[in-house]
């Protein structure tokens, strides 16, 4: 079961990947279309920002879900090095507890956001709801709660590296 959940895991890290990834090469692509209508052609594309906002997000939150379980995020090993083993495996239980805390608030004050704003348009497209930007938020804090559960339960040797 274990093999299998990890398996899982690799999977929806790579869709992470992939929508950060592609997020960000969209959002350079269309970025760099609007600075060429607004000084080269002499008016400016309307939709570049709001579709780059959008894209930004997508980008975040997905991305900090990757880098989460690729062990790639920001931390202070400085700190953490100077500290004797046993109060190292106490310091990342804590911070494995603070972690949990944040993907539960991100899925229930995101899934809050996505209620509130889901019926809200962009001005520039009445068709690109709020809520369904927002909703990366929720998805994320669940996707790196899971993330944290496998590095915690099914591979708990990775969990001081």
């Amino acid at each position: 079961m274990a093999d299998g959940y990890v398996k899982l895991m690799e999977v929806l890290y790579r869709i992470c990947v992939i929508i950060s990834g592609t997020s960000l090469a969209i959002m350079s692509t269309i970025i760099s279309w609007g600075v060429f209508t607004r000084y080269v052609l002499g008016s400016g594309s309307f939709w570049p920002e709001p579709i780059s906002i959008f894209l930004a997000i997508q980008m975040t939150f997905y991305g900090a879900a990757a880098c989460y379980r690729a062990g790639t995020h920001i931390r202070l090993r400085m700190f953490t090095d100077m500290l004797p083993p046993e109060l190292q495996r106490w310091q990342t239980r804590f911070v494995d507890l603070l972690m949990a805390g944040i993907c539960l608030f991100m899925v229930a004050y995101g899934a809050s956001l996505v209620k509130t704003t889901y019926f809200q348009a962009y001005p520039e497209f009445q068709y690109i709801r709020v809520g369904v930007a927002y909703s990366a938020i929720p998805i994320a804090g669940l996707i790196t709660l899971l993330f944290l559960f496998e590095k915690v339960f099914i591979k708990p040797s990775t969990a001081t590296s």
